[in-house]
């Protein structure tokens, strides 16, 4: 990944992609099952070397009013949006 526009970009994808999941899953039949999104982005070390993988998972539920709720987990740990960015800058997702 190159800059911080990029990030911003595959969230709005992952937002995307896992509506579409979600409503494909849910079309006939309103099962309440969540649609998921996995994005997997580069980690570098500080030697500027590939050093793994962030995986970037966005979900989207149905609340108990009908809203449509979107999640965010970082290599499977819970984030608010927000610190999306934040996150991916500590854990070395830029070069």
């Amino acid at each position: 990944m190159n800059n911080i526009h990029d990030l911003y970009d595959s969230i709005k994808l992952s937002e995307q992609l896992a509506l579409e999941h979600y409503n494909k899953l849910n079309e006939v039949v309103d099962y309440r099952l969540p649609g998921v999104c996995n994005h997997y982005f580069a980690k570098y070390d500080l030697n500027q070397q590939r050093d793994g993988e962030i995986v970037l998972t966005c979900k989207v539920s149905k609340t108990v009013k009908g809203q449509i709720r979107y999640t965010f987990q970082i290599n499977g740990k819970r984030i608010a949006e927000k610190r999306i960015v934040s996150e991916f800058l500590s854990l070395g997702a830029f070069r």
